[in-house]
């Protein structure tokens, strides 16, 4: 049995029996980001930084979603929303975990924090898509924070070994220079509480 949004999340998008187009699908996309700001915004870990893109790509086949963590924007799989947007608030909301865990210097993976706060989406009623976005394990939350000193980008791991050799692509595809990242303990996994 699918949930029936609750009234101040309901949209007529989410029963059409019609394809969107490219428009239509933006501005449905556009509706549900403004509302799940209130999620993402002056929360005790903090805020997702203002500036969020979202785009649709026709060329994704795999995946309904994607949170490009280094340019501060979701794709979204435009052949399959078109066909069927009913999803398209769950895979949205997903997506901005990701980015607003990463705004907020966490582990932006699928670690009990990420699934603690994708809880927040039921008390909305939306359709949730059993199928999707369902991973088989939860990750554990990084020790490590590797970040650029130039563009600030981060990479979260468990492993203190540092790479002398590698440097950050994205600075490198901008300018072609070289920046190795600094390392730091990530305290803020110890945060996580009675998750």
């Amino acid at each position: 049995m699918t949930n029936i949004p609750r009234p101040e999340w309901d949209h007529p998008y989410l029963h059409t029996r019609q394809e969107l187009s490219r428009q239509q699908l933006e501005a449905f996309a556009y509706h549900y980001f403004l509302k799940f700001l209130m999620f993402f915004r002056d929360q005790p870990e903090g805020s997702i930084r203002p500036g969020l893109e979202i785009k649709y790509s026709a060329k994704m086949k795999h995946k309904l979603g994607l949170a490009d963590l280094f340019n501060h924007n979701i794709r979204l799989n435009y052949n399959y929303f078109r066909k069927d947007p009913a999803l398209l608030p769950y895979t949205l909301f997903h997506e901005m975990i990701h980015i607003w865990l990463y705004n907020c210097d966490l582990d932006p993976g699928h670690t009990r924090r990420f699934y603690f706060k994708m809880k927040f989406f039921e008390a909305t009623k939306l359709p949730i898509d059993q199928k999707v976005h369902i991973h088989k394990r939860v990750a554990s939350e990084a020790k490590f924070v590797f970040t650029c000193p130039n563009c600030k980008n981060k990479w979260f791991t468990n492993s203190p070994k540092e790479d002398k050799r590698l440097y950050c692509g994205f600075c490198y595809e901008q300018s072609k220079e070289k920046y190795y990242p600094v390392k730091f303990t990530n305290h803020n996994r110890h945060s996580l509480g009675n998750l």
